[in-house]
């Protein structure tokens, strides 16, 4: 089964690659070397967190214009040993959507903002403000911070795994907790924590901690699931 989701992550990546490439050679007034960040600041962080949302927890008690039934991406975080983060770190450089302009249909698609309270791209100008800008110098630039988020999409999404394992939605039915990390644990090593809402009852987010070369680690003693003994993964 590692041999087949290996070969199928490459294929992925090569897709996202040929859509970026195309893009820019349909669009030439795109420039080849897009803004980077200020050379002079460099981010003091330690590590990444990679998280992924359910949309089926996280809408229940919000109003969402869409509700993907796949896991989708909230953000890519430097963070500190501590459990703390640097945050806001270069108002210098602003989100400006034109430079991603040749990943917006994966964008929309992986990394959608369901809110309906928000217009356009209120979420990526978010994540791009507070935590993009202290990703350098590992990620130096806003269109290689949201590819490389992407990319880490392929390797690390949960909803396959779950599938595979019988473990579908459901607005009923329960899994047991230890059974969940068990198979996400086979899959993606001691790398994660997963995080639940509604009195620990639903499975809302699944945080993965990465080094600085994207490799997994574990999440250190701060890592603590504050889900029940049996779970929903509402529909």
């Amino acid at each position: 089964m590692r041999t087949a989701r290996a070969l199928g992550l490459v294929a992925a990546a090569l897709v996202v690659a040929a859509v970026v490439g195309a893009d820019a050679a349909r669009d030439p007034t795109r420039s080849s070397r897009p803004r980077e960040l200020d050379k002079t600041y460099d981010a003091d962080f330690d590590y990444f967190v990679y998280t992924m949302t359910w949309p089926g927890t996280f809408c229940e008690e919000k109003h969402c214009t869409k509700e993907p039934r796949y896991f989708t991406v909230h953000g890519l975080w430097p963070n500190y040993e501590n459990g703390k983060w640097p945050a806001f770190c270069n108002s210098s450089y602003p989100f400006d959507e034109n430079e991603i302009e040749d990943l917006l249909p994966v964008m929309n698609e992986r990394w959608p903002d369901v809110l309906s309270s928000h217009e356009g791209d209120w979420l990526w100008s978010h994540e791009w403000d507070k935590h993009g800008t202290c990703a350098k110098p590992v990620l130096n630039g806003e269109h290689e911070y949201f590819a490389k988020a992407l990319e880490l999409y392929d390797i690390l999404n949960p909803t396959e795994v779950f599938a595979q394992n019988g473990m579908i939605p459901s607005n009923t039915r329960t899994y047991d907790r230890d059974q969940v990390i068990s198979v996400l644990t086979k899959s993606f090593g001691d790398t994660f924590v997963i995080g639940c809402q509604e009195s620990g009852k639903d499975l809302f987010q699944i945080e993965f901690c990465l080094q600085k070369n994207f490799q997994g680690r574990n999440c250190g003693k701060s890592a603590n699931s504050n889900c029940s003994s049996r779970i929903r993964i509402p529909n």
